[in-house]
């Protein structure tokens, strides 16, 4: 197929998918396991360009979302409830805090360059899979020191690999973008780099306001603790408990007093769940993060049969 017949082939194909001539999962699908099977990461990323593509005609943006009603129906039953999901995302206040998400993300990538540097696309994926896997090692730090028993700097490494996990936040869409020139890394990255509140708030909404296996580990009721925790700026003033002595009515504390094991494990759980939820782009990468998650929940005692998914 050469250049000049691409475009008309692509607006055909476009055309079948609106006019439900080609059903949309059922098509993708087809795609996907083969992509899966051979591990092709350049092949997903083409893939996931096709679709964001897609998604821009309204048409087949509105049969997409009736097929995925109709196979949810048809995978969890007749008694499925999709209202329920609707009302627990509002009582995460979710739809206000998604929005906040996108203009919090806006204002720092805004100044910030791309995490990923001009190269081949083996490169560029190495570039990825360098800053994913230093979030894992950070995460592993924090399992260490729960396993040590050492809750204040569990604590505080699971924070600060949830912060990491927000200034990750662009990395999919500039592994997305790895061949076009305006990809460049500028010397810095802006406010990216300083504003931890922020980071903090990124890291925990982008994974955790729709997240019902999240909310079955933890506890909705935790959930929306931490949410409102993560916006008000109290999760950075934890993270600055786990290291520091401090006073408090008259008294000097230490760390110690104030983070224990309850604490240390939400956290350590929390950052596992988010690092595979938030950076697990690639299929089966989140397979095998999700395994490594679980297998340490499994490890600190959370029963198998509340991790699993429904």
């Amino acid at each position: 197929m050469n250049d000049k017949e691409r475009p008309q082939e692509w607006e055909e194909f476009v055309e079948a998918l609106a006019e439900g001539r080609l059903p949309i999962l059922k098509t993708m699908k087809a795609v996907t396991p083969h992509i899966y099977e051979a591990g092709d990461h350049l092949g997903f990323v083409n893939f996931t360009r096709a679709f964001h593509m897609l998604m821009k005609d309204e048409r087949i943006l509105r049969r997409l979302h009736s097929e995925i009603g109709e196979e949810i129906a048809e995978v969890m039953g007749k008694d499925f409830d999709v209202g329920k999901v609707e009302r627990g995302i509002r009582s995460k206040d979710g739809p206000r805090r998604i929005a906040k998400l996108g203009s919090v993300h806006a204002e720092l990538y805004g100044d910030s360059p791309s995490l990923i540097a001009l190269g081949t696309f083996q490169e560029c994926l190495a570039q990825y899979s360098r800053l994913v896997g230093h979030v894992e090692n950070v995460w592993n730090d924090a399992c260490q020191q729960f396993r040590a028993k050492k809750y204040p700097f569990c604590t505080f490494f699971s924070i600060f690999a949830i912060e990491e996990i927000g200034k990750l936040g662009r990395l999919w869409f500039d592994l997305l973008a790895w061949d076009r020139p305006q990809n460049v890394v500028r010397k810095e990255l802006g406010q990216l780099s300083r504003d931890h509140r922020k980071k903090h708030f990124m890291g925990v909404m982008s994974g955790a306001v729709v997240n019902a296996r999240l909310d079955r580990i933890l506890g909705v009721r935790r959930i929306k603790q931490l949410l409102q925790d993560a916006e008000s700026g109290q999760l950075e003033r934890l993270r600055q408990s786990c290291l520091y002595i401090d006073m408090q009515d008259g008294r000097t504390i230490t760390p110690a007093d104030v983070i224990g094991e309850d604490t240390a494990k939400f956290f350590v759980v929390l950052a596992g769940e988010l690092w595979a939820e938030v950076l697990g782009h690639f299929p089966w990468e989140f397979e095998k993060m999700n395994k490594k998650v679980t297998a340490f929940e499994i490890e600190i005692g959370i029963p198998k049969e509340v991790i699993e998914r429904e």
